[in-house]
Protein backbone atom coordinates (compact mmCIF):
# COMPACT_ATOMS: atom_id res chain seq x y z
CA UNK A 1 0.00 0.00 0.00
CA UNK A 2 0.82 3.53 -0.81
CA UNK A 3 0.26 6.98 0.86
CA UNK A 4 -2.46 7.40 -2.44
CA UNK A 5 -3.94 4.02 -1.75
CA UNK A 6 -4.20 4.83 2.05
CA UNK A 7 -5.93 8.00 1.59
CA UNK A 8 -8.35 6.41 -0.81
CA UNK A 9 -9.29 3.45 1.48
CA UNK A 10 -10.30 6.27 3.88
CA UNK A 11 -12.17 8.51 1.29
CA UNK A 12 -13.96 5.42 -0.44
CA UNK A 13 -15.76 5.09 3.08
CA UNK A 14 -16.55 8.35 3.97
CA UNK A 15 -20.29 9.16 4.05
CA UNK A 16 -21.25 11.19 0.64
CA UNK A 17 -22.55 13.89 2.54
CA UNK A 18 -18.28 14.78 3.31
CA UNK A 19 -17.28 17.24 0.56
CA UNK A 20 -13.95 15.54 0.27
CA UNK A 21 -10.73 17.36 -2.12
CA UNK A 22 -7.87 15.13 -2.92
CA UNK A 23 -5.25 18.63 -3.01
CA UNK A 24 -2.35 17.84 -5.01
CA UNK A 25 -0.72 21.56 -4.92
CA UNK A 26 2.90 21.73 -6.83
CA UNK A 27 2.56 25.57 -6.55
CA UNK A 28 2.17 26.59 -2.94
CA UNK A 29 4.21 24.35 -0.21
CA UNK A 30 2.73 22.83 2.67
CA UNK A 31 -0.76 22.72 1.63
CA UNK A 32 -2.43 19.83 2.95
CA UNK A 33 -3.22 16.49 1.25
CA UNK A 34 -6.87 16.41 1.72
CA UNK A 35 -10.15 18.58 2.39
CA UNK A 36 -13.14 17.82 4.15
CA UNK A 37 -16.56 19.67 4.97
CA UNK A 38 -19.98 19.13 6.17
CA UNK A 39 -22.34 20.88 7.89
CA UNK A 40 -19.92 20.58 11.68
CA UNK A 41 -17.32 22.08 10.61
CA UNK A 42 -14.07 21.93 7.74
CA UNK A 43 -10.98 19.38 8.20
CA UNK A 44 -7.65 19.62 6.85
CA UNK A 45 -5.14 16.20 6.70
CA UNK A 46 -2.02 15.80 6.21
CA UNK A 47 -1.03 12.02 5.49
CA UNK A 48 2.26 10.26 5.79
CA UNK A 49 2.24 6.79 5.36
CA UNK A 50 5.31 4.15 6.57
CA UNK A 51 5.03 0.94 4.64
CA UNK A 52 7.30 -0.71 7.68
CA UNK A 53 7.35 0.51 11.26
CA UNK A 54 11.08 0.41 12.96
CA UNK A 55 11.78 -2.74 14.85
CA UNK A 56 12.96 -1.13 18.32
CA UNK A 57 10.31 0.78 20.20
CA UNK A 58 11.67 3.62 20.99
CA UNK A 59 13.32 4.58 17.41
CA UNK A 60 11.12 7.21 15.19
CA UNK A 61 9.03 6.22 12.46
CA UNK A 62 10.07 6.77 8.97
CA UNK A 63 8.12 10.31 8.25
CA UNK A 64 8.76 13.50 7.42
CA UNK A 65 6.69 16.43 7.40
CA UNK A 66 8.13 19.57 6.08
CA UNK A 67 8.41 22.73 7.50
CA UNK A 68 5.93 24.64 5.09
CA UNK A 69 3.56 21.59 6.32
CA UNK A 70 4.29 21.87 9.74
CA UNK A 71 3.48 25.86 9.51
CA UNK A 72 0.14 25.46 7.29
CA UNK A 73 -1.05 23.18 9.99
CA UNK A 74 -0.11 25.54 13.21
CA UNK A 75 -1.27 28.81 11.06
CA UNK A 76 -5.07 26.51 10.63
CA UNK A 77 -4.69 25.47 15.17
CA UNK A 78 -5.49 29.61 15.31
CA UNK A 79 -8.65 29.05 12.91
CA UNK A 80 -11.81 27.53 12.62
CA UNK A 81 -10.13 25.04 10.75
CA UNK A 82 -9.48 21.53 12.36
CA UNK A 83 -5.99 20.60 10.98
CA UNK A 84 -4.36 17.14 11.53
CA UNK A 85 -1.61 14.98 10.54
CA UNK A 86 -2.94 11.62 10.24
CA UNK A 87 0.23 9.05 9.92
CA UNK A 88 -0.51 5.37 8.55
CA UNK A 89 0.62 1.71 8.71
CA UNK A 90 -1.43 -0.90 6.47
CA UNK A 91 -5.21 -0.40 7.58
CA UNK A 92 -4.32 1.67 11.06
CA UNK A 93 -3.17 4.95 11.63
CA UNK A 94 -2.42 7.90 14.44
CA UNK A 95 -4.18 11.17 14.77
CA UNK A 96 -2.07 14.22 15.67
CA UNK A 97 -4.32 17.66 16.53
CA UNK A 98 -1.63 19.71 17.53
CA UNK A 99 2.12 19.29 18.59
CA UNK A 100 3.03 18.53 14.52
CA UNK A 101 6.80 18.64 15.23
CA UNK A 102 6.80 15.60 18.03
CA UNK A 103 8.78 12.82 16.95
CA UNK A 104 6.49 9.71 16.71
CA UNK A 105 8.54 6.34 18.32
CA UNK A 106 6.92 3.28 17.28
CA UNK A 107 5.83 2.34 20.91
CA UNK A 108 3.55 5.93 20.62
CA UNK A 109 2.19 4.96 17.14
CA UNK A 110 1.51 1.22 18.90
CA UNK A 111 -0.36 2.49 22.12
CA UNK A 112 -2.71 5.14 19.87
CA UNK A 113 -3.04 3.77 16.79
CA UNK A 114 -6.82 3.36 15.27
CA UNK A 115 -8.30 1.40 12.89
CA UNK A 116 -9.39 2.57 9.94
CA UNK A 117 -13.08 3.05 11.37
CA UNK A 118 -12.08 5.13 13.76
CA UNK A 119 -10.15 7.28 11.16
CA UNK A 120 -13.09 7.71 9.25
CA UNK A 121 -15.52 8.18 12.56
CA UNK A 122 -13.20 11.47 13.61
CA UNK A 123 -13.57 12.86 9.96
CA UNK A 124 -17.29 12.12 10.56
CA UNK A 125 -17.31 13.56 14.00
CA UNK A 126 -15.72 16.86 13.04
CA UNK A 127 -17.62 17.23 9.79
CA UNK A 128 -21.24 15.91 10.22
CA UNK A 129 -21.11 16.10 14.32
CA UNK A 130 -21.76 12.65 14.06
CA UNK A 131 -20.71 9.10 14.58
CA UNK A 132 -20.90 6.12 11.74
CA UNK A 133 -18.57 3.49 13.33
CA UNK A 134 -19.28 4.07 16.92
CA UNK A 135 -16.44 5.93 19.61
CA UNK A 136 -13.26 5.50 18.91
CA UNK A 137 -11.49 1.84 19.49
CA UNK A 138 -7.76 1.66 20.14
CA UNK A 139 -5.79 -1.37 18.74
CA UNK A 140 -1.97 -3.22 20.32
CA UNK A 141 -0.94 -3.90 17.48
CA UNK A 142 -0.31 -1.98 14.00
Amino acid sequence: MTEHDFIRSIHKKLPSSIYRWKIHDTFTGGVPDAFYMGPAGVVFVEYKYTKKLPAKPSTNLPVKVSNNQIAWLNRALNSPLKPALIIGHRNKAIIIENNFTQSITKEYYVNGCLPIESIIDWIVLNTLGEYTNGPNKGCTKP
